[in-house]
């Protein structure tokens, strides 16, 4: 009995650690399984605020430039109302 214990535990523990290998091997393969699926699931959101970004940029630069052909018009009334201005003085002083 006892030579049969001395061959059967070494046999019992050899293959109580195989199975505890591959259990955690198993749980692992899973948890990076989970954290991979996490970082892509974050890089896709990540992805989707950068678009959203960029149109709201894109609608911001066109409504700029806009405003900046609206600018150069007005200024260039300014000048011509001076240059009107400037000219009724000039009329006013020589009369």
């Amino acid at each position: 009995m006892e030579t049969a214990l001395l061959i059967l535990l070494p046999i019992l523990t050899a293959g109580c650690t195989v199975a505890s290998f591959l259990i955690a091997r198993a749980s692992e393969a899973k948890k990076k399984g989970e954290t991979s699926g996490a970082l892509q699931k974050d890089i896709e959101y990540i992805k989707q605020s950068l678009q959203s970004l960029i149109t709201a940029q894109k609608l911001i630069s066109d409504k700029m430039d806009g405003y900046l052909e609206r600018l150069i018009v007005a200024e260039q009334s300014a000048k011509a109302a001076h240059k009107r201005l400037d000219d009724l003085t000039k009329q006013n002083q020589n009369q």
